[in-house]
Parts: structure tokens; C-alpha cells; sequence
């Protein structure tokens, strides 16, 4: 009888999560305006992406840690502002928040990404909180929605305090993902 090999594979994401309930709750009023019956993400699971990976083993997940854990960066706060489209106006898939200057995240996420786990991010990194996913839209709502994305394409927001950077294990539940945390590295 021969053995079998089991293999842990699991999807798993570093983020920066969005911890002010202000905010949160700025986001959220905001994402209401811009929802027609999409897929809104609740405010209490707001993030950056930084990394997303598909398909990691046991290992892999080692190597995210230690990655994380050699982060050199004090914390830092940056402006939210903006409303965008993934991947444009004329194909909305995903609208989102953004920031004034990138600049501070991206510096996080070059430092995040030292190891040599192949993430599955099929799009060059944008950072940004997904406010809503979009799907099946009618042309009504499509004129609608970039009508109210154009109108908050320069909203300010509070600012994004950033503390730490989190590793998330996601599994995909009937009625939506369910996330774990599996490492924080404090900045």
C-alpha cells in the first residue's frame, strides 16, 4: 500500500490593514454611494494588498515570515484620497480608495518582497483599499457609477496609519473568505 504525500497549500496575503474606525467609516460612506448591489467589502476587512500568492506550502509560508520580520521601517502615516477603477473606467471590476503619495507604501512593499515565494499579483502593485467588486454591470449602471467615481476621483480622506504589516491566510467559504492572521511584523 503506498503512502500518500499530503502537501499544505494555502492563499495567502500580506496587507496593511485599515484599523481607524474613522476611516473605516469614511470608506464605508463613501462605498455606499458607489454601490448599485455589487460585492462591497465590509469595513471591518478594509486592507492594502501588498502580496498575494495562490498557491504556498508549508515553506514558502516560512519565507513570507522571515521576509516580513527583516522589514526595516519605522511606522508611517499617508494621505488617503481618490477614488479609482480596476482595471479602467470603461471595464470596472473593482473600485477603490487610494493615496496622495504612494511613495511610503511602495518603499514598504520593495522591502516586504526580499524573497523568492512567486507571488500571484497579475498587475503591476497600485496601492489602494478595494472599497466594492463589480460584476455583471448594465451600461445604466456603468454610466452611474463612473459618474459617482469621477465625482469623489480627488475626495480626501482621513489619513492611513500605518503600525504594521500582517500575513493572512485566506480561505474561500460559501458567502464570502475567511481570513487568519499567521504573522504581524510591528514597524
Amino acid at each position: 500500500m503506498a503512502e500518500t504525500l499530503k502537501v499544505y497549500m494555502a492563499r495567502v496575503f500580506s496587507a496593511i490593514d485599515v484599523e481607524s474606525e474613522k476611516l473605516k467609516d469614511e470608506l464605508e460612506r463613501v462605498r455606499d454611494r458607489l454601490d448599485l448591489g455589487f460585492r462591497p467589502v465590509s469595513k471591518h476587512r478594509m486592507h492594502v494588498t501588498l502580496q498575494f500568492f495562490r498557491d504556498v506550502e508549508i515553506g514558502e509560508i516560512v519565507e513570507l515570515k522571515e521576509a516580513m520580520d527583516d522589514i526595516q521601517k519605522d511606522s508611517f502615516s499617508t494621505k488617503v484620497e481618490g477614488v479609482g477603477c480596476f482595471p479602467s473606467r470603461d471595464h470596472i471590476r473593482v473600485t477603490w480608495a487610494g493615496f496622495r503619495d504612494e511613495e511610503p507604501i511602495r518603499n514598504l512593499y520593495k522591502q516586504l518582497s526580499q524573497h523568492s515565494v512567486e507571488p500571484d499579483n497579475t498587475h503591476r502593485f497600485k496601492p489602494h483599499i478595494t472599497l466594492m467588486r463589480v460584476k455583471d454591470i448594465s451600461k445604466e449602471e456603468k454610466k452611474k457609477l463612473q459618474r459617482t467615481v469621477r465625482e469623489f476621483q480627488d475626495h480626501g480622506f482621513e489619513d492611513l496609519e500605518v503600525n504594521r504589516v500582517k500575513l493572512y491566510r485566506s480561505e474561500l467559504k460559501e458567502g464570502g473568505s475567511r481570513y487568519t492572521e499567521l504573522h504581524r511584523k510591528e514597524l
